[in-house]
């Protein structure tokens, strides 16, 4: 069992790129999460809260500025970290598949907080095959449609 180190959010499938303007007060960095105030790109920082994708760039921290972004769909699939905040129980398992999880944001990374089931943001589709057992380890997931922007707009 190894030790995984925290890395961004990776793209595997799915979404596109597209631009939107940037809230007032965002600090956001490539790679978090966001959702759309009023049509403005927004840090996710918490559970409960709607995804629209994946910021591609830095905020500029200057309001309505265009910034690129990966807008999520049903298709999309990322890679990640699992993350706990007791680290010996933050292990990747074949159990962890196809369950729900809620989001874990900590230095401007995000990752899939399985010590939460009870804020449910996403499903676990398959592991990092190579670090199964490990702390930290990698998990491949999606965007439950029930907190995707992009559906529940269409709903």
């Amino acid at each position: 069992m190894a030790t995984q180190s925290l890395q961004p959010l990776e793209l595997v499938r799915g979404g596109w790129k597209t631009s939107v303007p940037e809230a007032a007060g965002q600090s956001f960095k490539r790679g978090e999460l966001i959702y759309l105030v009023a049509g403005l790109a927004t840090v996710v920082a918490s559970d409960g809260v709607v995804i629209y994708g994946m910021a591609l760039q830095d905020a500029t921290g200057t309001t309505s500025t265009m910034i690129d972004v990966l807008e999520f769909d049903s298709s999309t699939i990322l890679r990640g970290n699992v993350y706990h905040s007791t680290p010996a129980s933050a292990v990747t398992a074949r159990a962890n598949v196809g369950i729900k999880y809620a989001v874990y944001v900590g230095s401007n990374k995000v990752h899939v907080d399985i010590e939460d089931t009870g804020n449910d943001a996403f499903v676990i589709v398959s592991l990092d095959e190579g670090e199964v057992g490990d702390i930290y380890g990698r998990c491949y997931f999606k965007v439950l449609p029930a907190v995707l922007q992009t559906e529940a707009a269409a709903t």
